[in-house]
C-alpha cells in the first residue's frame, strides 16, 4: 500500500515546489534590483557625459566608465548590465536612444 502523506519522489510536496519557484522569482527580482541600486551610484556620471558629449552608443558608455570610474565603487558592471540600466532610464524618460544612441531627455 503507498502512504499519501509521504513526499513524492522530488523531495517536496506540491506547495513547496511552487514556493521554491517564487523564491526562485523573487531572488531573480532582488538580484536585478541591486544591480540597478548599485548603477545608480554611475547615473550622475552618465548624465554629465551625455552633458558633454550630447549622445554616445552603448559601448562608448561602458568604456568611458571603465576608464574613468576606477576608484571605490569600481566600475565592473557588464555590457548587459549596463544596457538594462540604460533602458530603465529611457523607461523613466531621463534619456532617450534613438539609432543606437542614448541622449538626453529634453
Amino acid at each position: 500500500m503507498i502512504d499519501s502523506s509521504k513526499t513524492s519522489v522530488y523531495g517536496g510536496s506540491c506547495e513547496e515546489l511552487l514556493v521554491g519557484d517564487e523564491e526562485g522569482e523573487r531572488c531573480v527580482a532582488s538580484i536585478e534590483d541591486q544591480i540597478r541600486i548599485e548603477m545608480t551610484i554611475y547615473e550622475k556620471f552618465i548624465m554629465g557625459m551625455l552633458t558633454n558629449f550630447g549622445s554616445m552608443a552603448l559601448d562608448r558608455i561602458h568604456n568611458t566608465l571603465k576608464m574613468f570610474c576606477v576608484a571605490d565603487p569600481t566600475y565592473d558592471k557588464s555590457l548587459q548590465q549596463l544596457q538594462s540600466f540604460l533602458s530603465g532610464l529611457v523607461s523613466e524618460e531621463k534619456l532617450e536612444l534613438r539609432d543606437g544612441m542614448y541622449f538626453l531627455k529634453k
